[in-house]
């Protein structure tokens, strides 16, 4: 994962805010217009559960019941003979969408009053009025809400009564007070059916008051819950057994109800309204709210405070693409998470009843993070072009432009770092470049570079330098010196196993490498007329030098002891050669062998006591450990190296090893 920039945080921090002023603005009501819309659209129309049964006081039964076209003004007495048939037919529950609060005639009164209270199921509304408070001047002081019921007659027949407020909203309708505030928290007029549909102690003096607003789940556009007109249910209810299969054991409620809106007073809009203006009757919404509570399907919304917090680590996540990915692929990716928003929230709304936000996080969001992603990656570019031009003047290539950036980000003059420098040299080059024509060559180094420089680079390293068949290789320790050297290490490793094992192929050439870590210079080096990106420093002639030693001591890797101390267990196994005085070096240095395998157990042993009985001048018990090294190991560079020295003295020859350390002479 790239390192997260200043930029990126900033990006981060200002869609955040801009998320934030989003969520306290204005466009957060387009859920409840918009958003609510197309999740009705992507869910469509789900059937009305039987159980609930509209009657419809309709100019259609007013015409053929010989009746008033306006409802409020029908015979008592016709209801209570749709109350008695209702009853006989088995209704579980009746609700009156009509509120009686007028006494007229005296005995159409009385006959419904009988027909309530022999059903003993019947449920009255009640109204709700608002009424403005004034002061001596005229002005508004204050609101109240009066509660209309029933003329007491009928209120006392009834089992109960309750009124149906739905809070209207510039978008409609789309909520329903379970128990109304205003009114001393009386139970609705749903909650009561409901309750007497489902309860098997149907007395509503025990309910316990729940003033949250429900939010309606609806079915479908008008005459989605079965709706029967007035005059046909006379009809039914006269027929034992189409009235029986029409109403038994069925919540019942009866009110105004007209397909020819121009006859209904109490319509509402909803995401199912029709563009030519058909909406729905508040009677069909009351039946609607009582479906939802039988079904336990109203529409369940997340707490405003949790959501407004996950909007906002969902803007969080949008800007991730943009910091991870090119323009093209980021655009992808948040198209197809907002996509994916938008798939769980119709899911959600039609499978779990759970209303998700749909247009703030599948729209506003991934618009917020795209604007502003497309700000990050054009700064980026131009910055890129910046660098790039500066290359160019380095004479360096497009990855050379990379490479500059990615260094010296930040350093335009250059930058001291701590880092560990891996130089390599190819054996015996000399000889095959001269068998080979200069193109021939140019070949064998462009193969073999194109096996070594991926490894490199896959393992976190830099290649800063190739001079004909050697290279120098950089991995900083910005962050920790441990895992550069185990990188570096790891790499010489992979390097050692692809150059030094089996050929397999001719891009294969037998490879020396030498590491060393410490502070490095890492800038433009040369004249105005020619410059060029390089890391000078003692590490990089040292790491040459290191490497360089790998040809008398007979090894492949070398590392100094500032490599090994601080990767710790790292790839491969390690072994002490002692510290050495490398040519044209005057410190002292200790080396290690990097091996792939260990040596046997028993070797290691007889060469570390060799090695301290030569710093100890013991040379004859030096040279017996040694040839028992070799005969267990008859490859190994450094014992033979070390015996050959040993020999040397025995001779009488002077070397100019002293204090325990080898001085090497040849570069």
């Amino acid at each position: 994962m790239p390192r997260l920039e200043k930029s990126f945080f900033v990006f981060l921090l200002a869609s955040l805010l801009t998320m934030a002023m989003v969520l306290l603005s204005p466009l957060r009501e387009l859920e409840y217009s918009t958003g609510l819309d197309h999740l009705y659209n992507f869910r469509g129309t789900r059937p009305a559960p039987p159980a609930v049964v509209i009657i419809t006081l309709d100019s259609q039964s007013a015409r053929a019941l010989g009746q008033s076209e306006r409802p409020e003004r029908w015979p008592r007495g016709l209801h209570a003979r749709l109350v008695d048939g209702l009853t006989e037919r088995g209704a579980r529950v009746i609700g009156f969408d009509v509120l009686f609060e007028r006494a007229r005639e005296p005995d159409q009164d009385q006959a419904l009053a009988r027909a309530i209270k022999k059903a003993g199921n019947v449920v009255l509304v009640e109204g709700i009025t608002r009424e403005a408070v004034t002061g001596p001047g005229g002005a508004t002081l204050a609101t109240m809400d009066r509660l209309t019921q029933a003329l007491p007659l009928l209120r006392d027949a009834a089992w109960a009564s309750g009124p149906f407020i739905m809070p209207k909203t510039p978008d409609g309708v789309i909520e329903f007070w379970g128990f109304v505030p205003s009114a001393g928290d009386r139970p609705s007029l749903p909650v009561l059916m409901a309750h007497h549909m489902t309860s098997t102690r149907p007395a509503p003096a025990g309910l316990a008051p729940d003033t949250r607003r429900h939010t309606l789940n609806l079915y479908g556009p008008i005459g989605s819950v079965r709706t029967i007109p007035y005059a046909e249910a006379l009809q039914l209810v006269a027929d034992p057994l189409a009235g029986d299969t029409a109403f038994r054991g069925k919540a019942v409620l009866i009110g105004f109800s007209e397909f020819n809106q121009s006859r209904q007073s109490d319509m509402f809009r909803t995401p199912f309204s029709t563009p030519d203006g058909l909406d729905i009757s508040g009677v069909e919404l009351c039946a609607t709210a009582l479906a939802n509570l039988l079904e336990g399907s109203s529409l369940e919304r997340p707490d405003e405070a949790p959501m407004a917090a996950a909007l906002l680590g969902w803007m969080a996540l949008l800007t991730l693409p943009w910091q991870l990915a090119r323009t093209r692929r980021a655009l992808l990716v948040t198209a197809a998470m907002a996509l994916a928003w938008a798939a769980l929230a119709g899911w959600s709304f039609a499978h779990l009843h759970l209303w998700l936000p749909l247009i703030l996080p599948a729209l506003v969001a991934p618009l917020i993070a795209t604007a502003g992603g497309m700000v990050l990656h054009t700064r980026a570019a131009r910055r890129r072009e910046r660098h790039l031009e500066h290359a160019l003047e380095l004479g360096l290539t497009r990855q050379g432009s990379d490479k500059l950036a990615a260094l010296l980000k930040g350093h335009e003059g250059g930058r001291t770092v701590h880092g560990v420098c891996l130089c390599s040299d190819i054996e015996a080059y000399t000889s095959l470049s001269e068998t080979l024509s200069p193109a021939a060559t140019r070949d064998a180094l462009n193969r073999y570079f194109d096996r070594f420089i991926p490894v490199i680079e896959a393992h976190g390293g830099h290649v800063m330098d190739i001079v004909g068949d050697s290279s120098m290789c950089l991995w900083l320790a910005d962050d920790s010196a441990s895992d550069a050297c185990r990188q570096a290490r790891a790499a010489a490793l992979e390097l050692h196993r692809l150059m030094n094992g089996p050929a397999h192929d001719d891009s294969a050439l037998p490879t020396r490498f030498g590491l060393h870590y410490g502070p490095v210079f890492l800038g433009e080096v040369g004249a105005s007329q020619h410059r060029e990106l390089r890391a000078v420093g003692d590490i990089v002639n040292t790491s040459s030098r290191i490497q360089n030693a790998n040809k008398p001591l007979g090894t492949r890797i070398l590392a100094s002891g500032a490599v090994t101390a601080h990767d710790g267990l790292g790839a491969g196994h390690t072994r002490a050669l002692g510290p050495f005085v490398l040519a044209g070096k005057r410190s002292p240095i200790e080396l290690h062998e990097i091996l792939a395998k260990p040596l046997p157990a028993e070797a290691a042993r007889a060469f570390d006591t060799a090695r301290t009985a030569y710093a100890c001048d013991a040379t004859h018990s030096a040279a017996e450990h040694l040839q028992q090294v070799l005969a267990l190991c008859p490859d190994d560079g450094p014992g033979r190296f070390y015996l050959q020295r040993c020999q040397a003295r025995l001779a009488g020859a002077t070397l100019p090893d002293a204090d325990g350390c080898v001085m090497l002479t040849v570069k």
